[in-house]
């Protein structure tokens, strides 16, 4: 059984996410061979090496492969891609590795929760910034999406930053149009409207890597003019 991560693990996955959010990337070993381990944890289990600071990968890489060379991946590249892999292949992730007893190896699919939530504020402050929300249109308004199966399970509202996801999304979900809503009139009216009838309110802060769960009343308060810091 996979032991709880201890304070320092923590500390080290919370600084990769927060350093990978902000700089767009993270960096790997070029030589592919060399960028997993055996895990320490799980006997069977390989982690494969992430960093979120060059110099921290450029002595790893040196000390593993020989060679200071490094593979920069994109932010969105390794949330919608490389992470979901890893998670079918039952790895784990060895965030800003450094192979010593606090070696974080951590579950792929929380590692991109925690990616998706650290990016969304900033997500939300380009929304604000550029003055419109974009929404996929059925024939009478905004489009639904049921949340599961069953007959009574809520309706999604997909809330996109840009006009290509939304249109991405609306050929998933075969949309009639995508709507530019204002933000002025999202917050004073589509917004109230979806949480009156208590619609689930998504938002996807990586672009491919899957929508995350936002309470309305945080995504008005990070949408209304006066949210810059927020």
């Amino acid at each position: 059984m996979l032991n709880g991560p201890r304070i320092p693990e923590l500390a080290q996955r919370d600084r990769f996410v927060r350093r990978a959010v902000s700089e767009g990337r993270v960096l790997t070993l070029a030589d592919e061979e060399n960028a997993s381990v055996p895990s320490q944890k799980v006997p069977g289990r390989t982690v494969q090496l992430f960093w979120s600071s060059p110099i921290e990968a450029g002595r790893w890489a040196e000390a593993l492969a020989g060679n200071k060379e490094l593979q920069e991946i994109a932010l969105t590249t390794f949330a919608a891609d490389l992470l979901p892999g890893i998670a079918t292949a039952k790895g784990f992730v060895g965030t800003d590795w450094v192979s010593d007893p606090i070696e974080a190896e951590v579950d792929a699919r929380d590692l991109l929760i925690r990616l998706k939530a650290e990016a969304w504020p900033a997500h939300a402050a380009a929304m604000r910034e550029r003055g419109e929300v974009y929404l996929v249109g059925g024939d009478d308004g905004p489009m639904l999406t049921p949340a599961g199966a069953s007959p009574s399970a809520a309706q999604q509202l997909h809330v996109f930053s840009t006009r290509p996801e939304a249109e991405r999304h609306m050929k998933k979900v075969s949309g009639r149009r995508v709507i530019a809503d204002p933000v002025a009139d999202f917050l004073a009216s589509t917004l109230p409207w979806a949480e009156t009838r208590g619609h689930v309110i998504l938002v996807e802060p990586i672009a491919g890597a899957g929508f995350l769960d936002i309470k309305g009343a945080d995504l008005g308060r990070r949408l209304a003019p006066a949210a810059v810091g927020v």
